[in-house]
């Protein structure tokens, strides 16, 4: 009987064990899916900014979790004038005359920046941001990857086995020629050359980890202090202080008034009229001469930045009214704000993307300070169509041009390639950047693609190839040349015909997505995928997570093995092949025509008609290395296909013996 009891009291243990192992297996498997846990876990492993548009996809964190350990890598793009992009600057010259390598100094697609020389302790490379002199960079154990970004003596560096709370860089915003680094335990650094310095404000008690987030802009820095508000500075303060030696520097600051009030903040007493008005401040951003905010009330502000402010009467800041829906019945809730230089943006949780620059911002901040202000309507924000309810996560933006991550990770290139730097990283103005849609400004070497328009990055230099080698076909004289010339332009004979333009970029656009068809599954991420993308200047950067065994597959999809066999060696400087210049007269011809441009260039130099490198520009095209190891020849699946016919949204159809391309 004994022992048919003991029987039965553990058949009945058991039966009251399967449901809390059913229930514990179902909360294991919600705890796995939580984006709350995959969003806390990676960026507290490996330092990822915060990202508030992609905060409840946990399918998308845990993914990111998995892979940054192995496939981080970083690209940059736009004007190395100063070796800027972390490219070297050098000017290698190969045997032959007309094959001077200078696309290093400007680069027109996204090229891998090479990190051999940063020690393994410091870890992957987690954030990265641009200013107009530098792309900086920060690990995952909060270093500042920047070569020459250091610390004072008396604060060790965090590496891998060693965690130094005043030196973890937890956030840090890159200026026009500065950086600010808040530290695991609320130190603010800043540099301005090499060294970092430890600021400490007058008057602002920056203690017990007040300081919330730091923002560098053009020429001033700034932070978020709890219980204190939006505190800034002017940027060259540093410079300007007599001691250079030590490790903290005293500021004078100015903070903006009705900036203060916090809800979590005990102790402040009950909140002023206006910052009852105001609200709680959610995020902030520094322009070049405009501070941005934004509140839990849902409210947008400006406040000019000026330097020191006065100390009675301060102005307040101006509301920008028209960013907000006329109806109360419309929701509107804004999920972020980002912003550099002249231009900002503010996202919605409605998939809104509401843009502004210094014209409207002027308009604003004239409109509040001038008492006999007419009752004269105020600017309304830009709205691109492209970028409204398409997934965007993130702008950023340069001078004269700004690059729109979206959620699938690809990256979308508007506005203006100046002085064709490569800015846009779709091609200069000059090569094969007008395939992709970009437009060459009469008599210069601009190139502009619009804001309304935008042509997706590729980061896969087998596209590049692509590019470089249907240029070809349509420089090379023959059926395909006419259509070349309505499309490809130079500064000296900018004269394209804007339908076939469009035409064209469209086509390549088009084509460009079907590039990993059966590779890449729908829903699937793809061989490139953005986690980051900064700007600055005339400059772009991404941060990328790389799937090589994809892209391996991608670049072999693309090639079509054969036997090697003599033929031409690519093309000349001009686009033109070298089987085509082998007569006397046409080497004679070829000859004239770099001497002459060779003294156009420089004319322009002289006269003070160009600031960037201006006598390279028709040799920047660099051509990508078309022999694999072994030393064969790669015949790739478009070697056979023709410069593309196309039908004109006009109704025109461009000229040629061929079929017209669908």
């Amino acid at each position: 009987m004994q022992q048919r009891g003991n029987g039965e009291s553990g058949t009945s243990q058991v039966g009251q064990d399967v449901p809390s192992i059913d229930l514990a297996a179902k909360a294991l498997q919600t705890y796995r899916q939580d984006p709350n846990f995959w969003r806390t876990l990676t960026r507290t492993t490996f330092r990822i900014p915060p990202q508030p548009i992609l905060q409840a996809d946990g399918a998308r964190w845990q993914w990111l979790y998995r892979r940054l350990r192995t496939q981080t890598q970083l690209f940059t793009w736009g004007s190395n004038g100063c070796g800027n992009l972390g490219h070297p600057f050098s000017l290698p010259q190969r045997p032959n005359v007309h094959e001077i390598d200078t696309s290093i100094r400007n680069v027109a697609w996204p090229k891998k920046v090479v990190l051999e020389d940063m020690p393994e302790e410091i870890g992957i490379v987690a954030d990265v941001q641009c200013g107009v002199r530098r792309s900086r960079s920060s690990s995952s154990r909060g270093t500042p990857q920047a070569r020459r970004l250091t610390f004072p003596r008396a604060y060790p560096m965090t590496t891998k086995d060693l965690h130094e709370p005043s030196t973890a860089i937890a956030q840090f915003s890159t200026g026009r020629s500065h950086v600010l680094g808040l530290a695991d335990d609320g130190k603010v650094w800043q540099w301005n050359v090499e060294e970092a310095r430890l600021i400490k404000p007058l008057h602002v008690d920056v203690s017990e980890r007040r300081v919330t987030r730091v923002f560098a802009g053009w020429d001033r820095a700034s932070m978020y202090v709890k219980g204190t508000g939006i505190v800034y500075w002017p940027h060259d303060t540093l410079l300007q202080s007599e001691n250079t030696e030590a490790d903290a520097v005293l500021i004078d600051t100015a903070t903006i008034p009705g900036t203060r009030f916090s809800l979590a903040h005990t102790g402040q007493g009950d909140p002023t009229a206006l910052e009852s008005r105001i609200g709680q401040v959610t995020n902030h951003i520094v322009l070049e001469a405009y501070i941005i905010f934004t509140t839990k009330l849902n409210k947008v502000f400006l406040y000019r930045h000026d330097f020191p402010l006065p100390d009675l009467h301060p102005p307040d800041p101006v509301e920008l009214t028209t960013f907000y829906p006329t109806s109360t019945d419309v929701p509107f809730e804004i999920r972020d704000l980002q912003g550099s230089f002249r231009s900002f943006a503010i996202f919605t949780t409605t998939g809104s993307v509401l843009m502004g620059n210094h014209t409207l911002l002027d308009a604003f901040h004239s409109a509040a300070s001038d008492a006999k202000s007419t009752d004269s309507p105020l600017p309304q924000p830009i709205i691109i169509p492209a970028l409204q309810n398409h997934s965007i996560t993130s702008i950023a933006f340069g001078d004269h041009h700004f690059q729109a991550l979206r959620s699938d990770g690809t990256v979308m290139a508007y506005g203006m390639d100046i002085q064709s730097c490569g800015a846009l990283g779709i091609g200069f103005p000059e090569g094969t950047g007008p395939l992709r849609g970009l437009k060459i400004t009469a008599f210069s070497s601009n190139g502009t693609m619009g804001d309304d328009v935008g042509r997706q990055v590729w980061f896969d230099p087998t596209m590049h190839q692509w590019l470089a080698d249907m240029k070809k076909k349509g420089n090379v004289e023959g059926e395909a040349q006419a259509r070349g010339k309505m499309v490809m332009a130079t500064s000296e004979a900018p004269w394209q015909d804007m339908a076939a333009v469009i035409a064209t970029g469209d086509f390549f656009e088009r084509e460009g997505k079907k590039w990993e068809e059966g590779i890449t599954k729908e829903g699937e991420m793809g061989s490139y995928f953005v986690l980051k993308v900064a700007a600055a200047g005339w400059h772009s950067a991404a941060l990328v997570l790389v799937d090589g065994e994809k892209a391996e597959k991608a670049r072999l999809k693309h090639i079509v093995p054969r036997e090697a066999k003599e033929q031409g060696n690519g093309a000349d400087w001009h686009g033109n092949s070298w089987e085509d210049i082998d007569a006397p007269w046409d080497q004679l011809s070829k000859a004239l025509l770099g001497f002459a441009r060779w003294l156009w260039m420089l004319g322009m130099m002289f006269l003070g008609l160009t600031a960037r490198d201006e006598w390279v520009v028709a040799e920047r095209e660099r051509k990508i290395e078309q022999k694999e190891e072994g030393g064969d020849e790669i015949q790739y699946s478009w070697s056979a296909q023709p410069f593309p016919r196309l039908r004109l949204a006009d109704g025109r159809v461009m000229p040629g013996k061929i079929d017209i391309t669908e």
